[in-house]
């Protein structure tokens, strides 16, 4: 009997084999990509957007809790009725054909930018080789984000009831998992030393969250200065 997802839990436990066969081309990888991370992605997307939805309604109805009137610093009454004043949310039916949409898109930005990022990583660490070029890395990207959208498998275990806050930090630490293992098959394609590859994608987080610090940072002086 075949075990669901086999071969990508397998890939999973052992990284450094798991893009040992020839790569595949860029539209034979990116399809399977979408044709495994689309389903489980959309149904993770209606789930966050039903439990916001209901979220959105409860705090209409009974106001905000405690803890973010005194993390605001507002008073109670005062943020109850900013919230009663709100308008309704929009029905589920209404948003989710747009998911339908939204939701490919966001996957082939995610897989592009993962790209970029990646590509530039390895590049600033001596990782490329020969005419191996960002093709390549866009081929190796998509192979291992297929494999990763097991996390998003693991991610729907987080709506059943009593497991979200049980299953939270499990499936922080497997998303940093599943980030480093972009770098495995990063390593695979490009013909460098695997370290390399888990090390570009440690050097995108750094850079990313760099300047996302930075941004936030130039925000805050921009709300400081103003009238």
């Amino acid at each position: 009997m075949r075990v669901p997802f086999e071969a990508s839990l397998r890939a999973l436990v052992r990284p450094t084999g798991a893009f040992a066969e020839p790569p595949p081309s860029l539209g034979r990888a990116l399809a399977r990509m979408l044709a495994l991370w689309t389903p489980l992605a959309l149904a993770h997307a209606a789930l966050t957007v039903r439990e916001g939805l209901q979220a959105y309604g409860q705090l209409r109805r009974m106001g905000p809790p405690g803890w973010m009137s005194r993390l605001l610093g507002a008073d109670p009454e005062t943020l109850w009725e900013l919230f009663r004043d709100l308008p309704a949310a929009p029905a589920f039916g209404r948003i989710a054909p747009w998911l339908l949409v939204g939701v490919p898109i966001a996957l082939l930005g995610t897989w592009i930018h993962h790209a970029v990022w990646d590509h530039a990583g390895l590049w600033l660490l001596g990782g490329l080789k020969g005419r191996r070029g960002f093709k390549t890395t866009l081929v190796a990207e998509a192979e291992a984000l297929r494999i990763a959208a097991l996390g998003t498998l693991a991610g729907l275990l987080g709506f059943l009831p009593g497991l979200g806050a049980a299953l939270a930090f499990p499936l922080v630490l497997l998303e940093g998992y599943l980030w480093l293992f972009r770098g495995f098959a990063l390593a695979a394609r490009h013909g460098c030393a695997p370290w390399r590859g888990v090390a570009a994608t440690v050097v995108h987080a750094v850079l990313l969250g760099t300047c996302a610090l930075g941004l936030a940072g130039l925000m805050l002086v921009l709300l400081r200065v103003g009238p």
